[in-house]
């Protein structure tokens, strides 16, 4: 029998584990593999949705799409991976999972941010940090927002998830405010460029939809410090605030460090090859978040579920090609796009590393919420179907 062990629970764990098991049937050896997922957690969580207010439908139980096609979920946290030995120690366990295979697709997290103040800020990286924000706001809300600084809400960072925080914010409040009230939304981006990786034509459509909806842009603006109800800029700027959203620098796991022959960028993220395989571990893949690869002769991936969707498949294809001695097929996903939400009835979509503008408006939007709502739903349905 041979073990597949995938570490990750997201977008590339998930799908490495359905796509391990469609190889297993195609090879006819689903009888002789075993696969085993390692999760902090029993959910898979819709990272990218964590902006939206309805929590309750961003967290998928593991447990009803991995038991019907035997794939046993251990819910702990690894705390060493032994690759001369190829086995797992988990925290607070004597005991060790041996592997023939490994996937790591332990994603990412929010780097530590050395500033005065920062465990004051709210984000929506993690489930966990989701609701807390949620029961901020519905607690200012039983307040009925009665202070300036209630009425005042701060984004920092004008990347992807920040656009889409900030700009899902005025009709989100809507739902938790009396009528009347009068809310202030900013937006701190460090660049004196806003969206400075989009086409120019994308840059402008982005900042008349801020304008449009109310919000206050600061361009070239860092964070000094914050404070309970205020938060100071570099500049000597201050907002009087009860609610700062933090969205700005991601890492990989730090698992990613636990694998001392492998190679680590400046995010730390794993090197690997086409096949999504440590260089010098052919046993071992990377998928997702904690994955360098090139998804075409010249671009890299991005720490998105769009490139660790299909890094997934491909590494559990790889992974159980390897083990039953079939030779592995190299990741290309050369066709770039971009769906941003930009609240209410908006959204913008771009194709190309320049991010040229394709779509907008309320179609774009249409197509966001296919993407984001509907999507990843049938795939999934279709997968154990299949």
């Amino acid at each position: 029998m041979k073990h597949l062990v995938i570490i990750g629970g997201g977008f590339a764990g998930f799908w490495s584990a359905m796509s391990a098991v469609r190889q297993g049937r195609e090879l006819e050896k689903i009888d002789e593999l075993k696969i085993t997922l390692i999760s902090k957690d029993a959910y898979h969580t819709i990272r990218p949705r964590l902006y939206e207010p309805d929590l309750a439908r961003m967290r998928i139980p593991l447990r009803n799409y991995l038991a019907p096609l035997n794939i046993d979920l251990v819910v702990s946290e690894v705390s060493k991976i032994d690759t001369e030995n190829r086995r797992i120690s988990l925290i607070n366990s004597p005991d060790y999972i041996v592997y023939d295979a490994l996937i790591l697709a332990a994603g990412s997290r929010m780097k530590a941010i050395d500033i005065p103040g920062i465990e004051k800020v709210f984000s929506v990286d993690t489930f966990e940090d989701a609701s807390m924000l949620d029961q901020h706001l519905s607690k200012l809300s039983v307040a009925s927002f009665s202070t300036h600084a209630s009425r005042n809400i701060v984004v920092v960072g004008g990347g992807f998830t920040g656009l889409e925080a900030v700009t899902s914010l005025p009709q989100r409040i809507k739902t938790y405010a009396r009528s009347g009230a009068e809310f202030n939304f900013f937006l701190i981006e460090r660049s004196a460029v806003l969206a400075s990786n989009y086409s120019t034509d994308a840059q402008k459509y982005i900042a008349h939809q801020l304008k449009t909806a109310g919000i206050q842009l600061l361009l070239g603006e860092e964070v000094e410090r914050i404070e309970t109800g205020k938060i100071t800029l570099k500049t000597g700027r201050s907002i009087d605030t009860d609610t700062v959203i933090w969205t700005t620098g991601l890492e990989a796991s730090p698992l990613t460090a636990k694998l001392k022959s492998g190679k680590c960028d400046e995010l730390g993220r794993l090197s690997v090859d086409s096949f999504l395989r440590l260089p010098t571990e052919h046993a071992i893949f990377a998928a997702g978040d904690v994955a360098k690869v090139l998804v075409d002769d010249r671009n890299y991936a991005l720490m998105s579920c769009q490139h660790a969707m299909p890094q997934g498949k491909f590494a559990g294809h790889n992974a159980v090609n390897v083990m039953f001695g079939k030779e592995p097929i190299s990741y290309l996903q050369p066709r770039y796009a971009t769906c941003l939400d930009l609240g209410f009835e908006n959204a913008l979509l771009t194709a190309g590393w320049d991010r040229d503008v394709k779509l907008l408006g309320p179609e774009a939007k249409a197509l966001k919420i296919q993407i984001t709502h509907e999507s990843v739903n049938k795939a999934t349905h279709e997968e154990l179907q299949d």
